[in-house]
């Protein structure tokens, strides 16, 4: 079967842009050695696309990486490194034709042979490769079939392969970087992109320099060329307050994650423009542990679902900016279900029926059971003052409804290693993901982030499933039978739509973002 004419004509008639506007108005002056600083709210683990966990790295990496195909923010897949693309073998084979003309930032040729290596590093297990091998699932082999034909091979159909081929964690490296740095791989990120990696000193910045050799552009962005922009420096800003206070006296050129009040209040400012960035997937949720007590009682988990006014904790946590999320797939993409949004409403006193029907009886201001309290560690990672927000909101609503809350602020690796031992009752996350099949990351035993070891065999099956399907209406159906088993055994509670709320100065156009929402700089340009 071949996908690419299918694919890529939506994007074609979707392509024609109105022109006839800027005939009136003279462009502005262009400043064509311009540096721009970006505030970035989040600290780097590491800047190898294979090995991050961190959504946002990605951004990062979007704008020294090229990846296989280019996915809009529409989820439609276009060229990018690959021209071409055939599905075969019921979906177990995907065959590529690669351009002919890019070399990678350390003068290495980009071929078949490079996209191979690619491959190989991600399937060695001692590249200890994240959401990259997720992502891939069965799909962790590629042969060269010419210089410039590729072959992915799965071991069964894999449905979300083209997708995810185009998400940063499937950023293609330099095989000769891959080998000469070895373990240290992410300290020298090397790709094709429009941006060259410069420097990065931890905690403070990541300094990006324009690769004047650029010409091959994803085709959807319609800008051909090396970037205007001649250094990108992503200068990592977690407090609020201070990223705020640096992007005001005109220190960076834009900011991530802008607080929801100054966000609110950065409308009317002539001087600046905003850009919010959907990111898709599970949007911000909180995980709930099905393996350890007391959230192992499936009336616990519900009747904390039940507890907590969403709309409540947005107010009080970010003041009303983002919309509530009440189902695990976000709304616009494949396979969200609208009959999920009513499940849980805010309802105090359905919760309190359902403890007392499971055996809690409230001794004066908490519950308990068998001589236990209903005590819940809410672990939060304490760089993400969202989160932290987040945590603090819940507290007050659950502390209202009988139930003891001991927020644990974590370091990132703390929250890591706390996760995958379960110590926790519930922690907020996001979880970012262009298929329906993201889902399956906090859902399948053996994935990486299968923190709620909640089990349940039809669950599994439905995910294995999806995965499998290519016909998109019974994938609708399949991942809609999941989601409802999910939201049924209440390990899973929606807050927010996840949208980085991005701030940037008016003199700034252009920065745009691939499917999933990762910033992309190499079309913008600055204003004098």
């Amino acid at each position: 079967m071949n996908t690419h004419l299918k694919l890529f004509s939506g994007f074609a008639k979707g392509a024609v842009i109105a022109i006839s506007a800027f005939a009136l108005t003279p462009f502005p002056a262009l400043a064509q050695d311009a540096a721009v600083v970006v505030g970035w709210e989040s600290t780097v683990d590491t800047l190898n696309p294979a090995v991050s966990a961190l959504r946002d790295v990605a951004p990062i990496d979007n704008n020294i990486f090229d990846t296989l195909v280019w996915v809009t923010p529409d989820f439609k897949i276009t060229p990018d490194l690959a021209t071409s693309w055939d599905i075969s073998d019921g979906g177990k084979l995907y065959t590529f034709k690669l351009r002919q003309d890019v070399t990678f930032h350390d003068g290495t040729p980009f071929n078949a042979a490079a996209v191979v290596a690619n491959f190989e590093y991600i399937a060695n297990a001692d590249s200890k490769a994240r959401s990259a091998v997720g992502t891939l699932g069965p799909c962790l082999t590629a042969k060269a079939v010419d210089e410039f034909t590729v072959q992915i091979i799965c071991k069964e159909p894999h449905a979300p392969l083209l997708l995810g081929l185009g998400t940063p964690y499937l950023a293609i490296q330099s095989p000769a970087a891959i080998k000469k740095y070895g373990t240290e791989l992410g300290l020298h990120p090397t790709g094709t992109g429009p941006f060259v990696f410069s420097s990065y000193k931890p905690n403070q910045n990541v300094v990006l320099t324009r690769n004047d050799k650029y010409t091959w552009n994803p085709p959807a962005l319609n800008f051909k060329g090396p970037p205007k922009i001649a250094s990108l420096t992503f200068q990592i800003v977690p407090n609020d307050q201070a990223r705020v206070s640096q992007f005001m006296a005109g220190q960076s050129q834009a900011m991530n994650r802008t607080p929801g009040v100054y966000w609110n209040s950065l409308k009317s400012n002539p001087k600046s423009a905003q850009l919010p960035v959907p990111i898709s997937g599970l949007g911000i949720f909180v995980e709930l542990n099905a393996a350890r007590f007391p959230t192992d009682d499936v009336a616990v988990r519900k009747a904390i679902q039940y507890s907590v006014d969403k709309k409540g904790v947005v107010q009080l946590a970010a003041s009303g900016v983002f919309p509530i999320a009440n189902t695990p797939l976000m709304k616009g993409m494949v396979g969200y279900d609208p009959s999920l949004e009513d499940l849980y409403p805010y309802d105090p006193k359905k919760a309190d029926e359902l403890l007392v029907g499971a055996g809690w009886k409230k001794n004066v201001d908490f519950w308990e059971k068998d001589g236990k309290r209903l005590t819940l560690r809410l672990t939060v990672i304490s760089t993400r003052p969202a989160y932290v927000r987040i945590a603090e909101a819940m507290q007050e609503y659950l502390r209202k409804a009988g139930m003891e809350v001991q927020i644990e602020q974590q370091a990132l690796s703390a929250w890591f290693a706390a996760g995958i031992a379960g110590e926790f009752s519930l922690t907020p996350m996001q979880m970012v993901g262009i298929d329906p099949s993201v889902i399956n990351s906090i859902f399948m035993p053996g994935q990486y982030m299968y923190w709620n070891k909640y089990t349940n065999t039809d669950l599994e099956a439905l995910l294995a499933r999806g995965m499998a399907e290519f016909d998109e209406n019974t994938r609708v159906a399949t991942y809609k039978k999941a989601q409802r088993l999910v939201m049924d055994s209440a390990v899973l509670m929606p807050i927010h739509r996840n949208v980085d709320l991005m701030t940037l100065s008016s003199k700034l156009k252009g920065v745009t973002y691939s499917a999933g929402g990762f910033q992309y700089f190499g079309a913008a340009t600055l204003a004098e």
